[in-house]
């Protein structure tokens, strides 16, 4: 059992660094589940929201907008939905409870750590889950409080950054599949 913490700075490319990660597992034939959140800009450019995707089955919802009044969490300028809240953690908990070879659950963030909401059900899952690969998304400056709510001498931290988040993915695969790239 490997699991990995991708880590770094705001807007860096964690979610990009797991999309590829996921890509390629998806290529050799595992059988990966989880979420995965993007960014929504609007015309201009600017960070309007983010989607939680389904990674079993390609589904999206919006999670978080800056321009509605859901009645959910907040973070910064995000309003947060909680039935698209919920929705994720079912499908972590589905993935969990059914099996898979990679899980993924990309972002653990200032809900969860700062505010106890969010996801926050899911940690004490991603610390004792036996799955034998799993990749969390957590920010940099976030990494000490998620390591004090999830054992992480499981974990192996990346630290994505500018200069090396092209070659990062490669070596997240090198670490979590290096055993088991000649069943695949």
């Amino acid at each position: 059992m490997k699991n990995v913490v991708v880590t770094g700075s705001v807007h860096v490319g964690k979610s990009t660094v797991c999309l590829k990660v996921v890509q390629w597992a998806r290529c050799q034939g595992y059988q990966v589940r989880g979420i995965v959140t993007t960014p929504l800009y609007d015309p201009a450019g600017g960070r309007q929201g983010f989607e939680i995707h389904d990674l079993g089955c390609d589904e999206h919802r919006i999670l978080a907008r800056v321009d509605c009044d859901w009645k959910g969490p907040q973070a910064g300028p995000f309003h947060f939905d909680p039935a698209a809240l919920r929705w994720g953690e079912q499908i972590v908990e589905r993935a969990l409870g059914e099996g898979c070879e990679l899980l993924v659950v990309d972002e653990i963030g200032r809900l969860e750590l700062e505010q106890e909401a969010g996801f926050q059900r899911l940690l004490p899952l991603l610390a004792f889950a036996v799955v034998p690969h799993k990749l969390i998304v957590v920010r940099d400056t976030l990494l000490d409080a998620f390591r004090k709510r999830v054992p992480t001498n499981h974990f192996s931290a990346f630290d994505v950054t500018a200069e090396n988040r092209d070659s990062v993915p490669g070596e997240i695969i090198d670490f979590l599949f290096a055993s088991t790239l000649s069943r695949h």
